[in-house]
């Protein structure tokens, strides 16, 4: 499943949920890295936040540090990330 495309990401139901939301930098991605790092290679953790520069910034950088694919839905003031941990 390596190179999982934005659809595949979007349709999968994910393995596990974080919800960050009502927190900020740098905390949501501070949990989210933690999480992933904690979960098996292949699944997928959906992550609920509403911190703009964790949203847009912090996590896709952390999700390019690893070679995680990942893929972001704005949903009101709030954005749905689900990342794909892949082998490392």
């Amino acid at each position: 499943m390596e190179g999982t495309s934005r659809e595949e990401l979007l349709e999968r139901e994910p393995d596990d949920i974080l919800d960050v939301r009502g927190e900020t930098c740098p905390f949501p991605a501070l949990h989210s890295q933690k999480k992933l790092m904690r979960m098996p290679v292949g699944t997928v953790l959906e992550i609920l936040i509403d911190h703009p520069p964790s949203a847009e910034e912090t996590i896709p950088g952390i999700c390019a540090q690893h070679n995680w694919p990942y893929a972001s839905v704005k949903e009101g003031d709030s954005w749905r990330i689900r990342i794909r941990k892949t082998g490392r």
